[in-house]
C-alpha cells in the first residue's frame, strides 16, 4: 500500500484520533453516478484515498439537479456532493496521450481500479485487463456494470438501476392489473456497490497474503438476483408470486393504520405471538386452538386476528402502539417519511446525519456511513476534492511521481480539451 505525503491526506484524516481502517490504500476512481461513486465514498469515508479521475468538463452528475448554491451564488450538485465526499479530484483528457499516460502512472502505484464504464470502454482508451496486470501485478481491479464483463447475451447493453431491477424482477405491484412500479430507493444501484465494496477487501485481504492482486466482476443484474433470493426462491418453489405487502408464513404481518398515520408489526415465534396478544389486552387468543403456528395464524388472520387488531389500533397513536408493542417484545415499527427518518433521534445517535459542504460553502444534508469500527465513524464529514480538478497537480506530484515540468505540460493540454460522455455503466 502506498504511504503518501501529509499534502495529499485530508484535515479529518489527519485529525484522526486513531488508524483508520482503510488509511494507506489508494483508489483510482474512474466511476459515474451511483454504483461506484457510493462503493468508493465508503471506503473514502474509511480513510483510502480515493482518486476521482474525471473528464476536463467533469463527471456528468456535476450538472445533475438538485442544486445547493454556494456563498458566491453559484450553482452546485447536491447528488455530486452527497456520493463524492472525502475524494480528491483529478481532471484527465482519456484520449489524449499525456492523460493515458498520466492514468497509467496513478494505476501502476494505486491498490484498487474502480470503474463502471459498459464492458470495453476501459480498453479502448488503452487498458484492457493485460495492460493493467502489466502495469501493476498487485491491482485489485473491480467493475460495476449493468450485466457483467464475461461473455453473455445481455452484455454490451447499458444499463441504469431501474434496468437491473426489472430483469432481476425486483419491483413493487400488489395489484396484477397495475404495472409494476419500482421499489423506492435506487436498490439496482446501491446493492451492487455494497457487493463491490465486499469483494474489494476480500480481493485487498488475498493481496495482503499473497501479494497478487485481482479482479472484481459486479454485475448490476446479478446483485438483484441475490437481493430478491427469497421471492426467487419461493417462485420456483411453488410456481407463483407472493404478495409483498403480505406474507404466507407469519402472522399478524404487514402495515396497519392507527389514528395518527400506519405502524408495522411482524409476529414470527411464538413468545412474540404471546406478546402481541397481552399487548392488545387479547391474552385469550393465545389460548385458541388452530392458532399456534404463523400458518395457521395466517388462514385465520380475517376470521379471528384482524377484529381485535383493528379495535386496539383505532385508539392507538403511532409510537404509543411501537411502544406498547416493543415493550412486550413484538418487532414493530413507525412508519416514518425519509426525512423524518434521518432527522429522528436513533439516526442522530448513531452519527448517521452528517453535513457535506463543498469549498465555496455549498452544503447537503445527507446519510453518514453505516459501517462502524471503533470510533472512526464519530470523525466530521467533509466533501474533499468538490472543485473539479482542484487536486490535479498534487496527486500527480505525490503518487505519480511527476515533476513540475510535466505536470505542466499536462495541465497546458487538459485545459483545452473535451472529452464527450461514454454513457452510463
Amino acid at each position: 500500500m502506498l504511504r503518501l505525503d501529509a499534502g495529499i491526506e485530508s484535515e479529518r484524516r489527519a485529525a484522526a484520533p486513531s488508524h483508520l481502517p482503510l488509511t494507506g490504500v489508494v483508489v483510482v476512481d474512474l466511476s459515474r453516478y451511483i454504483a461506484g461513486p457510493y462503493c468508493s465514498m465508503l471506503m473514502a469515508d474509511a480513510g483510502a484515498t480515493v482518486i476521482k479521475v474525471e473528464p476536463p468538463r467533469g463527471e456528468d452528475t456535476r450538472s445533475l439537479e438538485p442544486y445547493v448554491a454556494d456563498i458566491d451564488g453559484s450553482k452546485v450538485s447536491a447528488y455530486f456532493l452527497r456520493m463524492n465526499r472525502n475524494k480528491r479530484s483529478v481532471t484527465l483528457d482519456l484520449k489524449s496521450e499525456p492523460g493515458q499516460r498520466a492514468l497509467a502512472d496513478l494505476i501502476s502505484r494505486a491498490d484498487v481500479l474502480l470503474e463502471n464504464y459498459r464492458p470495453g470502454v476501459l480498453a479502448r482508451f488503452g487498458f484492457d485487463q493485460e495492460r493493467l496486470s502489466a502495469l501493476n501485478t498487485g491491482l485489485v481491479y473491480c467493475t460495476i456494470s449493468g450485466f457483467g464483463h464475461t461473455k453473455t447475451p445481455m452484455r454490451d447493453r447499458p444499463a441504469y438501476n431501474v434496468v437491473a431491477e426489472y430483469e432481476a424482477g425486483v419491483y413493487y405491484q400488489r395489484d396484477p392489473n397495475v404495472a409494476p412500479a419500482p421499489i423506492g430507493p435506487p436498490v439496482g444501484d446501491l446493492f451492487p456497490a455494497l457487493h463491490a465494496l465486499g469483494g474489494l477487501l476480500m480481493a485487498l485481504y488475498r493481496k495482503a497474503v499473497t501479494g497478487q492482486g485481482g479482479r472484481v466482476d459486479i454485475a448490476m443484474f446479478d446483485s438483484m438476483l441475490s437481493l430478491n433470493e427469497i421471492r426467487s426462491s419461493y417462485a420456483k418453489l411453488y410456481g407463483r408470486d407472493w404478495d409483498p405487502a403480505a406474507h404466507p408464513f407469519y402472522s399478524p404481518y404487514g402495515v396497519f393504520p392507527v389514528r395518527d398515520g400506519h405502524i408495522c408489526i411482524d409476529v414470527t415465534t411464538d413468545p412474540q405471538w404471546r406478546g402481541f396478544c397481552a399487548a392488545i389486552g387479547r391474552p385469550d387468543l393465545y389460548a385458541l386452538d388452530g392458532m399456534a403456528t404463523g400458518p395457521e395464524r395466517v388462514e385465520r388472520f380475517d376470521s379471528h386476528i384482524k377484529g381485535p387488531l383493528d379495535a386496539w389500533l383505532a385508539t392507538q397513536d403511532r409510537d404509543l402502539a411501537v411502544a406498547t408493542l416493543t415493550e412486550h417484545h413484538v418487532p414493530s415499527a413507525a412508519i416514518r417519511h425519509p426525512g423524518e427518518a434521518l432527522e429522528s433521534d436513533q439516526s442522530h445517535a448513531r452519527g448517521m446525519e452528517v453535513t457535506v459542504r463543498s469549498s465555496g460553502g455549498a452544503q447537503v444534508s445527507t446519510v453518514g456511513t453505516p459501517i462502524k469500527i471503533d470510533r472512526w465513524q464519530d470523525l466530521p464529514i467533509h466533501a474533499a476534492g468538490a472543485d473539479l480538478g482542484a487536486d490535479t497537480e498534487a496527486v500527480l506530484r505525490e503518487v505519480a511521481g511527476w515533476d513540475q515540468a510535466a505536470i505542466d505540460h499536462l495541465l497546458g493540454r487538459v485545459l483545452t480539451a473535451t472529452t464527450p460522455s461514454e454513457g452510463a455503466h
